[in-house]
């Protein structure tokens, strides 16, 4: 899962950007979204940029209407995705989640 744009980020293993693996994500309150096919465009009010995600990112975006936890974003991957190592889900999850904070489209409620 990525978004059209390589990700970079925290390690696997670590909390992003000091937050403790407790925190719940949600999106944020000024974020405007458009569908352009099976991928989704955010747009950014206060800052002006955008981003767009690719179909596994928009599934992710989609779950994120209600806050979740990093658990509850990996165990529904595993579930759509059975294939998908724990790991791996885990990893992929934490860059993309590193990856939104980073761009401030969606907030974290400790």
């Amino acid at each position: 899962m990525q978004l059209d744009r390589p990700a970079t980020g925290s390690s696997p293993g670590s909390p992003p950007f000091g937050e403790t693996r407790t925190a719940r994500y949600g999106r944020s309150a000024d974020v405007d979204t458009s569908t352009v096919g099976d991928r989704v465009v955010l747009y950014h009010r206060v800052t002006g940029s955008a981003l767009v995600l690719n179909p596994t990112a928009t599934w992710l975006w989609q779950l994120l209407t209600t806050s979740r936890d990093m658990e509850e974003l990996v165990a529904a991957i595993r579930q759509t995705y059975p294939a998908v190592s724990q790991d791996q889900a885990g990893t992929d999850v934490r860059a993309l989640i590193d990856e939104l904070l980073r761009h401030q489209v969606i907030t974290t409620d400790p």
